[in-house]
């Protein structure tokens, strides 16, 4: 029964985050897990609970990556079978798993034969050691962040505030501090605790909410017209530069009488190198004629090197910079540790990329911006290291056309949420099928597109200067969290 317990556990966590089911169960669905792995007598039982947790609640978090590999992907490039794409899925999660077992390395040196604890030090010993799991997770050719526990909040306006102190990773430490005040918690009057834990929270994040400033998008706001152009994965990847060119040619003629700073267009707008081509000299006279700056994705290639870009234009068509990715996505834009997954070369999607070396920022009507692509918005450290770098505002561009599902769809969106308020930074996301929309420096969501319609529209952004505290301090948190998640295990 206890092991189903802690299986419950992970389900519950899942279905918190965005786009499954309710984001309040997060506030409790850790209870079983952290009540059986500290009260387990063996180091077996605490290993297993560790990784039924962990892999349930991965699974149930980002189910949507199994239609993906095991039929998205493969009916359109053919490049292996569903099976192989089951089990590549299989593996991910595998790989997902293992820094979750830090919890149980540390929890073997806190619940030693000699150790005395106390209600306290259960507690913070395990809202320690889960932020340091979920920090390990960035680290790494490896890494990915999808599933952190602070993904949860993305609708607690109020409470998510905090993170432009603590960042998402201080928001899993509180989330993990609460579920743990009610797994240890031995007393009599327990229920009218819990109670009041709820009632608190809650009340703090409406009273939050209710003295947040207005949303404000006026006329003195940036105008970023935002293009998705939905075009489905099974026609883009049949495309050619031509049909690509039309695609783009038709949605600038959108924004030729309305009043816009700035156009922009999804990653993989073409899906190779159009530079020096008559294709490019096609889209630059668009350009000049719009006389507007003009950002959109397609890969490059130098020195023999294939980098996924973002490109900037200025209003004369002339480039006014490049940011290639930096943050690639294992397997699908690199094969990482070539040595172990030498093999697994099936994954690629278009090209094996070559990493970005800079978090490039781009000055455009006086407004300095940071461009991301696809999944590096799941990384806070390239929108801290954009804002340090002197973005007022920040932009993503992504193809998310490979996921059918809104829960996907919207579990990339939401980051956008948690960018916004760790670095005071406006965000916006433009998508080729969705979801395309804009989030305030506070985290709400003020615009967003319907997804699987092709669609533009105008998204009022406000740049900001201020450096936050996080992006600041990240850093030493990480590590002070490291070192209070050691201490408590040792001491």
């Amino acid at each position: 029964m206890k092991y189903l317990l802690t299986l419950i556990s992970g389900v519950l966590t899942g279905l918190a985050m965005p786009g499954n089911l309710f984001s309040f169960f997060i506030w409790f669905s850790l209870v079983f897990f952290l009540r059986n792995i500290a009260r387990s007598k063996t180091h077996y039982e605490r290993l297993l609970h560790t990784i039924i947790y962990s892999s349930s609640m991965l699974v149930t978090t980002l189910w949507w990556l199994l239609p993906t590999l095991s039929k998205n992907i493969p009916q359109i490039l053919k490049n292996y079978s569903p099976i192989v794409g089951f089990f590549g899925y299989v593996g991910m999660i595998i790989l997902l798993m293992i820094p979750y077992l830090i919890i149980w390395l540390l929890s073997e040196l806190y619940h030693r034969k000699d150790r005395q604890y106390n209600y306290l030090s259960l507690v913070f010993f395990y809202s320690f050691a889960y932020t340091v799991a979920e920090i390990l997770r960035g680290f790494g050719d490896l890494a990915f962040m999808g599933g952190n526990l602070s993904y949860a909040l993305y609708d607690h306006t109020g409470i998510i505030q905090i993170a432009s102190i603590i960042g998402s990773f201080g928001l899993t430490f509180i989330i993990v501090f609460v579920n743990a005040l009610i797994a240890f918690d031995n007393s009599r009057d327990k229920v009218f605790k819990i109670l009041a834990i709820f009632t608190t929270i809650y009340i703090s994040n409406f009273a939050i909410v209710r003295y947040l400033p207005p949303i404000n998008g006026t006329n003195d706001s940036i105008k970023v017209g935002a293009v998705q152009t939905n075009v489905p994965q099974e026609i883009k990847y049949s495309s050619n530069p031509i049909q690509d060119y039309s695609t783009f040619s038709k949605n600038i003629e959108e924004f030729k009488n309305r009043d816009v700073d700035v156009v922009v267009f999804p990653e993989s707008t073409f899906l190779e190198d159009i530079s020096k081509s008559e294709i490019e000299s096609q889209m630059v006279r668009d350009i000049q004629n719009l006389y507007k700056p003009v950002i959109l994705g397609h890969p490059r290639i130098g020195n023999d090197n294939h980098f996924n870009s973002a490109w900037v234009y200025n209003p004369h068509g002339s480039i006014e910079g490049i940011y290639d990715k930096v943050k690639l996505t294992p397997f699908a834009e690199f094969l990482p540790y070539e040595t172990i997954f030498g093999n697994f070369d099936v994954f690629r999607l278009l090209n094996y990329y070559t990493p970005g070396e800079d978090y490039l920022t781009f000055s455009l009507n006086e407004t300095d911006i940071g461009v991301q692509i696809c999944f590096e918005t799941y990384f806070p450290e390239v929108a801290i290291n954009q804002a340090k770098n002197g973005a007022n505002l920040l932009i993503a561009i992504s193809n998310d056309g490979w996921f059918n599902s809104k829960t996907g769809l919207f579990q990339h969106f939401s980051q956008g949420v948690f960018r916004a308020v760790e670095t005071r930074r406006d965000f916006i996301q433009v998508s080729n099928t969705g979801l395309t929309g804009s989030i305030d420096k506070y985290g709400r969501i003020t615009n967003i597109f319907e997804s699987k319609e092709e669609k533009t529209g105008i998204f009022f952004v406000n740049p900001n200067d201020n450096i936050s505290f996080y992006s600041k301090a990240s850093d030493i948190l990480k590590i002070l969290f490291f070192i209070g998640a050691l201490l408590l295990a040792i001491l």
